[in-house]
């Protein structure tokens, strides 16, 4: 459980709604608003992934493809806008390497569904470990792009 409430905490704090603010800092904030509930969701996803069975690795395979799309949205959303200052570049940079983050995540659970699916189960395991990592590896970033932004409160 606290596995998959912490990344679920970030990105809700993350796109949570900003403070009045700098213009572009706000502007980050509305590219990234459509991706809100779908970010989250995944997010959440990925934080409770295990190493599927054969017979649902075909299930989590379709998922993650879904994840892998609205992260790359989220990332392209995130990188077509400018802060004003340094501190919501900062921020932005943050947010950006944290998505990549989970990007590389999610590649990692779709080699570890794979492997389930070909039935090497310790493949998979090792996968799903490495995916675990990343997404333990992504939270810091998103947590600090979000202060930075002052995205949270």
């Amino acid at each position: 459980m606290k596995r998959a409430v912490l990344p679920l905490l970030v990105l809700l704090g993350l796109l949570a709604a900003a403070p009045v603010g700098l213009a572009s800092n706000k502007s980050l904030e509305a590219a990234l608003k459509p991706y809100k509930t779908k970010l989250t969701v995944d997010v959440a996803y990925l934080g409770n992934f295990k190493a599927p069975s054969k017979s649902k690795a075909a299930a989590a395979l379709k998922k993650l493809s879904a994840i892998k799309t609205v992260l790359t949205g989220a990332k392209r959303a995130a990188e077509g806008q400018q802060a004003s200052t340094s501190k919501g570049a900062s921020g932005r940079t943050d947010v950006i390497a944290g998505v990549t983050d989970m990007l590389t995540a999610t590649s990692e659970a779709t080699n570890s569904a794979k492997a389930a699916k070909s039935g090497k189960a310790s493949t998979a395991k090792a996968d799903a470990k490495a995916e675990y990592k990343e997404v333990n590896k992504g939270i810091p970033p998103l947590e600090a792009g979000g202060m930075d932004l002052g995205l949270f409160g």
